[in-house]
């Protein structure tokens, strides 16, 4: 890493959660753990739920409740912000993708950390109580060629990652449907730990109650330099009323953005979720000839302290 690359923050969304994310980083790091405390009141408050104790003490599998996933995300994200802020580190450019972009508003001072966790909560609601039951499968493959197939059985393209990875969101029939067509053809894919289909049509129907019980256009600042909207895989100086419903309702091209940000330089992508997807995802859109880099703090291994104190001696050197 060169001390002139440009830092870039990655957030990421739905999907990349699982139980006990950042555990080590609660346990050891009292940033990360008041921070989670923080958010703990607000869940408390609006959920009657602990956030907490489904994140780090509860041995249920899949970590897939919305109500608590969403928030557990976003406040996870925000966490591992402030550990890195407080150390001094800090972005030129802040990109999230789909829920992501709760937290990297909080990063840009788009809002407060209490406005994005009520934001998440809020969204959450207005998914869930439209019961629309539906997922999201990546799937490894050439989507040009699977094109026709996953139309067929009525499923949405919800994002493209890299070169021959996507994601698609779709009703669960129709998801099972088209993995058992995947299983034939010997496909790879992976069912998400989601249980909505974001990034589609299908997701609409909350849209109004959200919009509604949010009032989100009023508490909206504009964002700091350096934000890098998903929605729009470009650099935003104001946000539409409805930007964080698009941000999770929207395709979503993540070669875009990265192609964006390589445009401005060498980069250092840091990424800031919970099971390092974003910089895995980055590592596959650059280009032979890049020399940015990325790095990983959390993820499922449970390394998040080793890979913190190892990011601090890379940007030392």
């Amino acid at each position: 890493m060169k001390s002139k690359d440009n830092m870039v923050f990655l957030f990421s969304g739905q999907g990349s959660q699982y139980g006990g994310m950042g555990e080590k980083l609660f346990k050891k790091n009292a940033i990360f753990r008041n921070s989670l405390e923080q958010s703990e009141v607000i869940v408390q408050k609006q959920l009657s739920r602990s956030l907490i104790e489904e994140l780090y003490y509860m041995d249920e599998y899949p970590f897939d409740d919305l109500l608590i996933t969403h928030p557990a995300i976003v406040a996870v994200e925000i966490a591992m912000y402030r550990v890195l802020q407080e150390k001094g580190i800090t972005p030129d450019y802040v990109a999230g993708s789909s829920l992501g972009e709760f937290a990297a508003g909080v990063a840009s001072g788009v809002w407060a950390a209490e406005s994005a966790i009520e934001a998440a909560i809020e969204q959450a609601k207005s998914i869930v109580s439209n019961d629309v039951s539906g997922g999201m499968l990546a799937v490894i493959h050439e989507n040009k060629y699977l094109e026709p197939l996953y139309l067929k059985h009525q499923l949405y393209l919800a994002a493209d990652n890299f070169e021959g990875h996507f994601t698609l969101a779709g009703l669960a029939q129709h998801l099972d449907a088209f993995q058992a067509e995947l299983n034939k053809l010997d496909i790879q894919f992976l069912r998400l730990p989601v249980n909505y289909p974001f990034h589609s049509p299908q997701i609409e129907y909350g849209r109004h109650s959200f919009m509604y019980n949010t009032g989100s256009a009023s508490s909206l600042a504009a964002p700091n330099a350096g934000f890098i909207s998903g929605v729009y895989s470009k650099e935003l100086s104001l946000l539409p009323d409805d930007y964080f419903w698009k941000a999770i309702s929207c395709y979503m091209n993540f070669p875009a953005t990265v192609a964006y940000l390589e445009n401005r330089g060498a980069c250092c992508y840091i990424d800031v979720g919970p099971s390092g997807t974003g910089a895995t995802f980055v590592k596959y859109n650059l280009n032979h000839s890049s020399t940015s880099h990325t790095f990983q703090i959390m993820t499922p291994y449970k390394r998040e302290l080793e890979q913190l104190e190892r990011l601090q001696g890379n940007l030392r050197l």
